[in-house]
């Protein structure tokens, strides 16, 4: 996904490590901005494990907007693990609010106080409860997960199910075969109701030598989708490939697959939480990923750096995009008389092509200079338009470009670098495509260690005090400076 994620999400078992290191972080900044980011081992108890991930982060005030540009997060997770011989049970307990303001209104000719935050005031949230049971033994791994989220806001109601089965047999060192299940049931309530129910069966053969890694299989997918009392089913089958080999420094990979893959309302909210749409039902359904060819070719070189060039090619049928909600623009749902930029989905049925080209490098020198280059070339088609500029490029630059320096000395680290989002295009309050100023992110992050328990920090962000705005109409904070301190416990 292309888009800024809001959610930081903390994944199970394995992959949850991250969160056993015992430390808290609190910084205060500009614009009224604090943090606090704590993650802690509860306890440890003969086979018991528990630990505790809180972060909060939120300015009350911003540059354009005062108080209406206020932007309040919270993620809280506790994970509880217990493990004997070759079984393991865990869950993970999850506690997510979002606070903000549909503040994507014009202050030009705004009387004082037109605009109440109260009256705009965006408050979302979402609890989630995922348990999982693993098993192993020999040649034999099996992992059995099911997770539950509810979420809610000013107009919706969400419900998801999943269950997941993965089942993992090793015929040898080099061969080993794999076989997983997957059930997504979705559930969004309103004045009206709608249902997804998403069913996947893969079956995958893996064979890994030291230079060559082959992964080569087949799934299939089911969807239905349930509104109005109508019912419609789609999927089908879809062949999977990837192989990687090596040669001394020069690696290559591709991977060829397909596939259904959920649009679900909170992931757009969490990816833009400035959607507003009433009637947003017909809006939500999986999209068919038809083809998606992903290759690549890295080159490792002797001072640790690397230079990484790919290319994807995706064919999407039910592709989804933010767009103006011109619809609500002569009856906001709000008790002020200023015209407030909406956004809402739109849905192509048709199929949409996307090209993307990534070129990066890392090349460190010295300790002094340690350069990186991201950039990536994106390209939009939709077949039933054939000129460039329609509803389906908007709000996603052509060009992303993020170039950074890492710099070391003694007990100081920090990053400096410019985060660049060029050739964008958005729709006005008249529904015109305009080409909308480019975000330029010019950053510096700075740690000083003191010690092994204490550190320093400062995290600066927009230092040209650009008028950023990631979502058009909704700008980002001007200049900004968090100062503040790291703490380690064990």
């Amino acid at each position: 996904n292309d888009n800024k994620k809001i959610d930081k999400f903390i994944r199970l078992e394995s992959e949850n490590n991250n969160i056993s290191k015992n430390n808290i972080r609190l910084q205060i900044g500009n614009y009224k901005s604090f943090l606090i980011h704590g993650k802690s081992k509860i306890f440890e108890y003969n086979n018991w494990n528990s630990y505790l991930n809180l972060y909060h982060k939120s300015n009350l005030k911003g540059i354009y907007h005062k108080n209406n540009n206020q932007f309040n997060e919270s993620d809280i997770y506790l994970y509880l693990k217990h493990s004997k011989r070759n079984n393991t049970f865990d869950v993970l307990f999850n506690f997510k609010k979002i606070i903000t303001g549909y503040y994507g209104y014009d202050i030009e000719n705004l009387p004082v106080n037109e605009v109440d935050f109260d009256d705009i005031k965006i408050n979302n949230s979402k609890y989630s409860i995922d348990y999982g049971y693993s098993y192993s033994k020999k040649k034999i791994s099996v992992r059995i997960e099911n997770k539950n989220s509810f979420y809610k806001d000013l107009l919706y109601d969400e419900y998801n199910n999943i269950i997941n089965l993965k089942l993992n047999y090793l015929f040898s060192k080099k061969l080993n075969f794999l076989v997983t299940f997957n059930n997504d049931y979705y559930h969004l309530n309103s004045f009206d109701k709608l249902k997804i129910n998403t069913y996947n069966l893969s079956g995958l053969v893996n064979y890994n030598v030291e230079n060559f890694y082959l992964l080569i299989g087949g799934k299939f997918n089911q969807s239905s989708k349930n509104y109005k009392g109508k019912s419609k089913n789609f999927g089908g089958l879809y062949p999977i490939v990837n192989l990687k080999y090596k040669l001394n420094n020069l690696s290559f990979n591709v991977n060829y697959g397909g596939g259904l893959f959920s649009n679900k309302y909170s992931e757009k909210i969490y990816s833009n939480p400035f959607i507003y749409d009433p009637f947003i039902f017909g809006k939500i359904n999986n999209t068919n990923e038809k083809f998606n060819i992903n290759t690549s070719m890295e080159y490792q070189l002797n001072n640790n750096g690397n230079i990484k060039l790919a290319f994807t090619r995706k064919t999407l049928n039910g592709f989804t995009n933010y767009t103006y909600n011109n619809a609500e623009k002569d009856n906001y749902p709000f008790p002020t008389r200023t015209p407030i930029y909406l956004y809402t989905l739109i849905r192509y049925d048709e199929n949409t092509y996307v090209s993307q080209l990534n070129f990066s490098f890392k090349f460190p020198i010295n300790s002094y200079i340690n350069p990186s280059l991201d950039f990536v070339y994106r390209v939009f088609d939709h077949e039933e338009y054939k000129y460039d500029l329609d509803t389906d490029v908007l709000y996603k630059p052509l060009y992303t470009l993020n170039i950074k320096n890492e710099i070391s000395y003694n007990k100081l680290k920090s990053n400096i670098g410019i985060h660049l989002l060029l050739d964008s295009y958005a729709m006005d309050f008249n529904s015109n495509i305009i080409n909308i100023n480019d975000y330029m992110n010019l950053y510096l992050y700075s740690n000083y260690q003191l010690n092994d328990k204490i550190s320093f920090e400062l995290d600066i962000n927009n230092i040209l005090n650009k008028r950023n705005e990631f979502y058009f109409m909704y700008p980002e904070l001007g200049f900004n400076a968090m100062a503040g301190i790291l703490l380690k416990f064990w």
